[in-house]
């Protein structure tokens, strides 16, 4: 075979192995050149997040969850934090990741007043008798709280599902979150 005919054959290769069926752009490469992460991002990390939580808790009598503000590493809520529990809600509450579990999720404006009620600010680490309270406040079988830490090269995220009556940790699990300089602004704003 001589260069020329070996070249247009590497061309139309390449031609042909870069077609997608669908006309339209891929998402593919929308994710490899995505220099800033988007909202998408955090919805999937956060449905990442509630699949490894829930994955065995069919188990436990849960029908109500109190999903609080996820705290940095000085217990304080930065926005990030304040955001991320809102994408949690959103997450726990979509039917189509539970077969017959379905969650019902205290609502915000009613946690902060209990939260005043009961004289507690944001935190990763609860007592056990204030986890009891705030569960028969708020009529919830479970709490999940989180901590987000940076770590310099990326950011955690982890949440722990908690019994209210026992006071003992059911399900934890941990998403590593791109740190990227809206992250990082986030996590600094409280």
């Amino acid at each position: 075979m001589n260069t020329r005919t070996l070249f247009y054959l590497l061309i139309i290769s390449i031609f042909i192995s870069g077609c997608e069926v669908k006309m339209g752009p891929s998402q593919f490469w929308d994710k490899v050149f995505r220099t800033q992460t988007d909202s998408n991002y955090y919805r999937d990390k956060s449905e990442d997040l509630i699949q490894a939580l829930t994955a065995g808790v069919e188990e436990y009598e849960i029908n109500k969850v109190t999903v609080m503000d996820l705290v940095d590493e000085e217990d304080k809520s930065p926005v990030l934090g304040e955001y991320l529990a809102t994408r949690v809600v959103e997450a726990i509450t979509k039917k189509y990741f539970f077969k017959e579990k379905v969650f019902r999720v205290a609502q915000k404006g009613e946690v902060t007043a209990v939260m005043e009620q009961l004289n507690l600010k944001p935190s990763y680490s609860y007592n056990r008798e204030q986890i009891r309270e705030m569960g028969k406040a708020l009529k919830s079988q479970a709490l999940i709280t989180g901590r987000i830490t940076d770590l310099g090269t990326n950011i955690d995220v982890h949440l722990t599902l908690t019994d209210v009556m026992s006071g003992e940790v059911i399900a934890s699990a941990t998403e590593h979150l791109t740190r990227t300089k809206f992250a990082v602004e986030m996590l600094r704003h409280h």
